[in-house]
């Protein structure tokens, strides 16, 4: 997907409100955003938002000699996560399908998502866990026996992770994977807004149930052209990819190899891009029959 125009004053907004995160000295703040601003008048409306936003954190990040601005809301979404898992596991293991509900807790822990707006609200993640069960009855039984059964058959299952805390509820997933398949968590290079890296997938117990692999890059999506050459080798090889998060579908829906992507639409653009609705929960697969 490419940036679009309304992208731009979206990403403005989350880097004043990013900034403000670590610093209220409205003068740094000024100087940071006169500095984006350049740099999006350069920038090549071409390339994804999540590149975009690469290189706006980056800008942030050097401004206030913080390279984790995030860090404290990474803690919280990963503690907020942990509790909340305790009733998530309860409702997947009383399941007539603990499969589908557990995919449903996935989706739900996508709002955990601090990229658009840096604001932790309490109600609107409540609200996002509560619906799970419900959603679930709602999935497709042909698209969740599809997913169910590749996985089963996989040798190699290759999951792209997207934001602290909702990599909790990733780990409730994985738990409930059929098969004997190798299982890899792919997470961040770097910190970028509050993207899972390599300590908040341990904090969320995903060093528990897969192996944790870096992508190489600070970029919240996954840019194949700009991942390490390690991670693409994976990417190529693995027999099924689950991608979390709307980072990963902006920047991986054009792929040609086949991909689950497992989200909440929660962007206005992506949704009328896309023939979607914001607040609609997918479980979707490119380059497939589903």
């Amino acid at each position: 997907m490419r940036t679009s125009l309304d992208c731009l004053p979206c990403v403005i907004k989350q880097a004043v409100d990013s900034s403000r995160l670590v610093t209220a000295d409205e003068k740094v703040i000024t100087d940071i955003m006169q500095t984006i601003f350049t740099e999006l008048a350069k920038f090549d409306l071409s390339l994804t938002p999540p590149e975009l936003v690469q290189t706006v954190h980056a800008i942030i990040r050097k401004h206030l000699n913080n390279p984790d601005p995030f860090f404290n809301i990474k803690k919280m979404s990963t503690e907020r996560g942990l509790l909340l898992a305790k009733e998530a596991v309860t409702a997947i293991d009383k399941a007539p399908n603990p499969f589908a509900v557990a995919v449903a807790f996935a989706i739900a822990g996508n709002i955990l998502d601090f990229g658009m707006k840096s604001v932790w609200n309490e109600e609107v993640i409540v609200n996002s866990f509560a619906k799970a069960e419900n959603q679930a009855s709602l999935f497709d039984d042909q698209v969740i026996g599809e997913l169910y059964r590749e996985i089963k058959s996989a040798k190699t299952v290759l999951v792209l992770g997207d934001n602290a805390g909702e990599a909790v509820f990733d780990r409730l997933l994985i738990e409930r994977f059929p098969g004997k398949a190798k299982i890899l968590y792919a997470v961040k290079g770097s910190p970028v807004i509050n993207d899972v890296t390599k300590t908040e997938a341990i904090e969320s117990g995903i060093d528990k149930v897969a192996e944790i692999v870096s992508n190489g890059v600070d970029i919240p999506g996954t840019v194949i052209s700009k991942c390490s050459s390690e991670f693409v080798e994976l990417y190529n090889s693995a027999d099924v990819i689950i991608a979390k998060g709307q980072g990963n579908y902006e920047t991986l829906n054009e792929e040609t190899r086949k991909i689950w992507f497992l989200l909440q639409i929660k962007c206005p653009v992506i949704a009328k891009h896309y023939n979607y609705k914001v607040g609609d929960w997918l479980v979707k697969c490119i380059n497939g029959s589903s």
